[in-house]
């Protein structure tokens, strides 16, 4: 309206690179209604949320990229990522709809960038799309009808506080509490959970393989049969160490976690088996070495079977040591007050012929022993054999195919990215 203004654009660019809006206000010259001029400007404020950066910081601690989508000026946005922490690669939306470039030139754009500006809806879909082409899983925030098409589109769309009607109609989830914090809460709680059911399955599956191959073959090869009372009490005292998984402090991964069968498979039957080979140790010492008879043999299978499998459980909890993370007062109360409680019955006779301190204890201290061995191996398992694509053993070659082109990727991605900084970084100094 008011015309070429060479000192009004260069105010408008100065604002915005302090991130600020700007909003022209201009009046009729006396005489003539059809010009204006310009007699001033407003500034308008519209700073990121407090926990803004520790979010995007913590989301990024967990292996989650953050990118901004704005409708905002380029200058605006790049002014507000570098409040957030995040690096200055903002495009313009122009980028995703040039007829020059191909969709995987796209692509690559939207992986390499940290945000877009000027956007408008179909802008934000198509930023989904591409990185779902990619075979990333997408998650969407937005709160107004520009974003509700893009929310639908995502993997996950998630619908912030104060949100529109048609927002909270196309997203996943809906945020009752203000800020994004809630998301990283979500990350955390939902990792938590999953970690908690892999422990669980993992430990189950081991005591089951271990309890159904004991006792098969040596019911076959023995035809040693344990009293009903004593599978019983082993039955409720494995309960009741695996019910207290649900409040354990849980390790939150570093990475999305990701179910592996085969992992968790194999990982099971090696453990069951050598559970298995102690505890045929354990019976045939006592029947070979030690004569004793077969009530007294039950005894110490007993105590046993209570104590070294139970143990086993501040390993599965883990993929690394079993002290690189203390389990909750209540996880550890729980499951050494089964030991204790199996313990006492096996010194005292309670329910079967005694077997005396000395026994009581000389097999709980083996059983400490054998843990230790086996969370040694189960380290080993999990450094030396690779999980990234495949849950087998032995990789096919297209597999292993696969997983070098992944590498080779990552490097070519990384070297671009470092190449965008050397050039930012040298207009800068020749600034």
């Amino acid at each position: 309206l008011v015309g070429g203004n060479d000192d009004a654009v260069h105010a408008v660019n100065t604002l915005a690179g302090r991130g600020l809006r700007t909003l022209g206000v201009a009046r009729t010259i006396p005489g003539d209604l059809e010009t204006y001029e310009l007699v001033g400007m407003i500034t308008l404020l519209d700073p990121p949320r407090p926990d803004s950066a520790e979010t995007i910081r913590r989301c990024n601690e967990y292996g989650v990229e953050v990118k901004m989508i704005t409708g905002d000026q380029l200058i605006i946005a790049k002014e507000v990522a570098h409040r957030l922490g995040m690096s200055r690669v903002i495009l313009d939306a122009g980028h995703l709809v040039d007829p020059d470039k191909s969709d995987e030139e796209v692509t690559q754009h939207c992986e390499r960038a940290d945000g877009f500006a000027q956007v408008i809806p179909e802008h934000k879909y198509r930023v989904v799309e591409l990185l779902q082409k990619r075979g990333l899983l997408v998650d969407m925030t937005g709160d107004g009808v520009n974003d509700a098409p893009a929310l639908k589109k995502a993997n996950v769309g998630i619908a912030v506080h104060g949100c529109t009607d048609a927002a909270r109609s196309a997203a996943d989830i809906v945020l009752l509490a203000p800020g994004l914090s809630t998301i990283v809460d979500g990350i955390t709680t939902s990792r938590a959970i999953f970690q908690r059911m892999r422990s669980y399955a993992l430990y189950r599956i081991t005591s089951t393989v271990h309890f159904l191959m004991f006792f098969f073959c040596i019911t076959l090869i023995e035809d040693w049969q344990m009293s009903a009372i004593l599978l019983i009490l082993i039955a409720l005292l494995n309960d009741a160490a695996t019910l207290v998984i649900a409040v354990d402090n849980a390790k939150i991964s570093q990475k999305p976690d990701k179910w592996r069968l085969g992992q968790l498979i194999t990982l099971s039957l090696v453990l069951g088996t050598l559970l298995t080979a102690a505890s045929f140790a354990h019976y045939y010492i006592a029947k070979d070495v030690f004569h004793f008879d077969s009530e007294k043999i039950a005894t110490v299978m007993y105590l046993h079977i209570s104590s070294c499998p139970h143990f086993v459980i501040f390993s599965t909890r883990l993929s690394g040591y079993f002290w690189e993370n203390i389990p909750s007062i209540t996880f550890i109360i729980a499951v050494l007050g089964t030991q204790v409680f199996a313990m006492l019955i096996s010194i005292y006779g309670l329910l079967t012929p005694k077997i005396g301190w000395g026994w009581g204890v000389t097999i709980i201290c083996i059983s400490l022993g054998y843990f230790v061995f086996l969370d040694f191996v189960k380290v080993q398992l999990f450094r030396y054999w690779s999980f990234e694509l495949t849950a087998k053993l032995w990789p096919s070659k297209t597999r292993r195919t696969k997983l070098q082109d992944r590498k080779a990727y990552a490097i070519n991605h990384a070297r671009i990215v470092g190449n965008i900084s050397k050039v930012r970084k040298v207009v800068i100094m020749s600034r």
